[in-house]
């Protein structure tokens, strides 16, 4: 969970905005991007994550008291909102009314996707988190591993482009008769899938490597509903598709056939001697060279597709401090139920609605 304001100031209807600054490299472009407005969404199945959207007026100053500025790029390559490279950082402020103490929250960093003139006085602008990058810059040749997890993650990643690991990972060694494919970020996927870890993108638009989560979770928040709560609406979903009970990981070197790892729900409604029936899910990789680390693999694929299986789409009081992956508790009277985000939709403005997560229980 990020850092931010207390659950008391967010439900007490705080004055809310964003603030948006416009980078090409290390050259600021814009200090202030004024918007009408905007939703920054995430999804953790998403391939690469993080996305911004905004509107933002045709002809506005940046800062009172300025000229105005036209915020249509056009064919200016060095327009804030242009797509050559451009990066908008979003923040979050947040000040209370009662005594104006202010938080800032840094969200995220985005790649100006495209523009398109609306026609209508205001500018629509679309962004995506930096894991575009690798997936964007192809390997020009077939290339194999010549290190470690940690070596060939940092070796993959665009350049330019860092790279961070939860110490909680052990590193080892990538066998170098393997060969990555061409697309950077399917490799880093691989990578991830393969070590066990979970592969994010942080605020910084940093190539992030998180450990895999805990069968448990220690909820760092609760949501409540009622007088002094933020909650607003918890109603329950639930879906089979692409949800497995079984689990295969495998290698993908021919030198090593026997090698495999099966994880396997015997407990619970989609128990394998149930009526739920057995749904298969298949992965290799040449990554893996024991059978102690396909396993690995398989048991935490599992726990990550079971996951998102019955969902609680959640509506609170926009909160800036939750990101994916934050285990999170919903409390509703004498009901609690709690779970992991994997997904979550957040204004950037304080009339853009309600801030939407979705909460993935296993039970």
């Amino acid at each position: 969970m990020r850092e931010g304001p207390p659950d008391e100031v967010l439900a007490g209807a705080p004055i809310w905005r964003a603030r948006l600054t416009s980078w090409l490299g290390g050259q600021l472009l814009a200090a202030e991007i004024p918007i009408t407005a905007g939703r920054v969404t995430g999804k953790a199945d998403q391939e690469v994550i993080e996305e911004l959207s905004l509107t933002v007026p045709r002809f506005a100053a940046s800062s009172p008291g300025l000229d105005l500025f036209d915020w249509r790029p056009g064919a200016d390559a060095s327009h804030p909102l242009a797509r050559y490279g451009q990066a908008i950082d979003v923040s979050i402020i947040v000040e209370s009314v009662v005594d104006r103490t202010a938080w800032e929250t840094r969200i995220g960093r985005y790649q100006v996707k495209e523009w398109d003139d609306d026609d209508d006085g205001t500018v629509s602008v679309k962004a995506e988190s930096l894991l575009a990058r690798p997936r964007d810059d192809r390997l020009l040749r077939v290339s194999s591993p010549r290190g470690t997890m940690k070596s060939e993650a940092m070796r993959l990643a665009p350049r330019g482009m860092g790279v961070a690991f939860d110490p909680r990972l052990r590193d080892r060694a990538c066998p170098a008769s393997m060969s990555w494919s061409r697309n950077r970020l399917e490799n880093l996927q691989e990578i991830a899938d393969a070590w066990p870890a979970l592969l994010r993108v942080d605020s910084w638009g940093q190539i992030l490597f998180r450990a895999p989560l805990p069968a448990v979770p220690t909820p760092v928040l609760t949501l409540r509903d009622g007088e002094g709560g933020t909650l607003v609406s918890a109603p329950r979903a639930d879906s089979r598709a692409g949800v497995p009970n079984v689990v295969v990981a495998t290698t993908g070197s021919a030198s090593e056939p026997d090698v495999q790892g099966v994880a396997t729900l015997t407990s619970g409604p989609m128990s394998v001697n149930g009526p739920y029936g057995v749904v298969v899910k298949e992965w290799s990789s040449s990554l893996l060279e024991n059978a102690t680390q396909a396993q690995a693999a398989a048991e935490t694929m599992l726990r990550n597709a079971s996951r998102p299986a019955q969902s609680v789409p959640v509506r609170i009081a926009p909160d800036p401090r939750i990101e994916i992956d934050d285990p999170i508790a919903i409390a509703r009277g004498e009901e609690v139920i709690w779970g992991w985000v994997t997904a979550w939709d957040m204004p950037l403005t304080a009339d853009g609605g309600d801030m939407r997560i979705d909460l993935g229980v296993s039970g």
